[in-house]
């Protein structure tokens, strides 16, 4: 058959291969690779091909699969994730304001804005079509089962970010408009499912590690030949998003948590024989995590304010461990010295302020701290056990059976995120436990000084039986912010649910109905005549609002209340999260 459209998977598709050839920042395209209706006509004609009736090619297409869970090539991943999710989490600024590939971006709150469509990426549900579909039939339902694990993670990190997705046309490859983009609860209730589905045919099968070789690159497989770590895997991501809906239906979220951690495998923890090779890419493509290369051989990002301020309040040796000082004396923006030398101190830039076009080393925002070759050699997670331990400290808060108390979870999460960083000294962690008050660093923009805002963080580490639930929560989800660096996309979801950590307001916000307090709450969609009636007729239906970046999420229950405000020239009224 003949067909004018060409599907968001298939173009993202075909973005990625080519990513591969890039040698600049990045290339320009004609048109938002995102959209639909932008192609010639292709022939999609027996587009299933042979892994429909072959085991060995549906095998091959799921491995291909697999990696694209989240692109960690430089290139897709700047257009993904830098330019978009790294900074609404805080963990990074974008520190230039025009791209060779892209457009302008002149602060990360400007609508439209190229990026916007980067993270809905699909490449994972057209790989792993034939799997869903036909490895049952083929004799090998264990591959299905590897299949809705992985769909289940970009389907609900897509959901998180955008609010409403056309998951099932997605998993069935529709590639002619309309796409019916379905509600966020439906997906997330057809994802507990999928998780349960492929949880119960693992534990069947068994597939052996000569089997799972098959889907999996073996120098970088994720499962390390144990199917049991695919359970785990399976596992986590259900906890992650049963606590995700705890606003929305806690009785739902208890019994999702509390299945997952009470499953006889159960989720990742500390052993390192276990857990701790899952979920990420062990050996690297080209001996680099992507953010530092965007950050050192680009300069398109530095050091997050936030980030920034946060770890000097805590004096937390991790600040030194991920980050350098400022590389090269820095000038005002109106090209005079700033008083600041090289090699000074920790310098990050707040989100949302205006960019610059092309600073380098030695000028505008280049001299700020950029990684240290410890982010360099990160792994390539997509689930840290860091961020399991800090779950089971929540659900243990709130009363649900997790195994073990919300102190012990918490202080665990620590000390692990500690020692994954190769941050060993008893004395050193103890004291960072025992920490009841902390320090009281400002932000300073030594660039432009009308970025710089008073710290906001005030709540120590030290866990006090003593405290009510509310500050025990800003505990854990303040030290799991640090401790899943540099994991954005939970980092944005949880401050987006409970308020914590209590990031800085948008300085610059060119985003429609965006509250710079309580900043972006999804990525809204450009609309254009390809897709206007599948935002109208089908994305703001599921959604229940309007296509910008204030509406809210199905779980997003708005309990936060408002008090003084703050920060002058501003109507704005700083959050005060309630989450009991």
């Amino acid at each position: 058959m003949k067909t004018k459209y060409i599907s968001l998977l298939a173009i993202f598709t075909l973005s990625s291969l080519l990513s591969a050839s890039l040698t600049g920042c990045a290339e320009k395209w004609d048109e938002y690779p995102w959209l639909v209706g932008d192609s010639e006509s292709i022939d999609q004609e027996d587009e299933d091909g042979l892994g429909k009736t072959d085991i060995k090619v549906l095998e091959a297409e799921l491995k291909g699969a697999i990696p694209f869970m989240i692109d960690y090539a430089s290139h897709p991943y700047q257009y993904e994730r830098s330019n978009s999710i790294d900074n609404y989490a805080g963990y990074w600024t974008t520190s230039q304001n025009n791209f060779e590939f892209g457009g302008p971006l002149p602060t990360l709150y400007t609508f439209p804005n190229n990026y916007l469509g980067g993270p809905m990426s699909n490449a994972v549900f057209v790989k792993a079509k034939n799997a869903i579909f036909y490895a049952t039939e083929l004799g090998k339902p264990e591959w299905r089962a590897i299949a809705l694990i992985i769909q289940a993670y970009v389907g609900h990190e897509t959901t998180d970010f955008y609010g409403s997705i056309p998951f099932n046309d997605w998993r069935k490859v529709k590639r002619t408009p309309p796409l019916t983009y379905e509600k966020g609860i439906d997906i997330y209730k057809q994802i507990f499912k999928d998780l349960e589905e492929a949880i119960t045919i693992l534990k069947e099968r068994q597939p052996s590690k000569d089997e799972l070789v098959l889907i999996e690159i073996e120098k970088t497989s994720l499962g390390q030949g144990d199917w049991r770590r695919w359970v785990k895997f399976a596992n986590s991501i259900r906890l992650r998003m049963a606590l995700n809906i705890v606003k929305y239906d806690a009785s739902l979220a208890q019994t999702m948590a509390e299945k997952s951690v009470n499953d006889e495998i159960g989720v990742f923890d500390e052993k390192r024989g276990d857990a701790y090779d899952f979920g990420y890419y062990h050996e690297f493509d080209n001996g680099t995590h992507p953010t530092h290369f965007i950050c050192i051989k680009w300069l398109d990002t530095r050091l997050g304010g936030s980030l920034e301020n946060i770890l000097k309040r805590y004096d937390n040796p991790l600040l030194g461990a991920w980050f350098n000082r400022n590389s090269n004396a820095i000038n005002t923006s109106s090209g005079s010295f700033s008083g600041i030398s090289a090699n000074q101190d920790w310098f990050g830039i707040r989100q949302g302020v205006a960019m610059i076009n092309k600073s380098n080393e030695k000028n505008g925002y280049g001299p700020f701290s950029t990684c240290t070759q410890v982010v360099e050699r990160m792994p390539r997670n997509y689930l840290k056990r860091t961020e399991v331990l800090f779950l089971r400290a929540e659900g243990a808060l709130r009363g649900w059976n997790m195994g073990g108390t919300a102190q012990e979870f918490y202080e665990r999460g620590i000390r692990l995120a500690f020692n994954e960083n190769n941050i060993t000294d008893e004395l050193l962690i103890s004291s960072y436990l025992n920490k009841e008050t902390i320090g009281k660093q400002d932000l300073i923009d030594p660039y432009s000084a009308g970025n710089g805002i008073k710290g906001r963080v005030t709540a120590g580490v030290k866990w006090s039986d003593s405290d009510d639930n509310e500050l025990k929560l800003e505990k854990i989800i303040t030290q799991k912010y640090i401790a899943i660096f540099p994991q954005s996309a939970e980092a944005w979801t949880t401050f987006r649910r409970t308020g914590y950590p209590r990031l800085f307001p948008v300085k610059l916000n060119n985003m429609p109905k965006v509250d710079t307090e309580l900043h972006l709450r999804r990525i809204p969609i450009i609309e254009t005549t390809n897709n206007k009636d599948e935002i109208k007729n089908s994305m703001e239906p599921a959604m229940g609002g309007p296509n910008n970046g204030g509406t809210r999420l199905f779980w997003d229950v708005p309990t936060e209340q408002r008090g003084e405000i703050i920060e002058p020239n501003s109507d704005s009224r700083v959050v005060i999260p309630v989450n009991f």
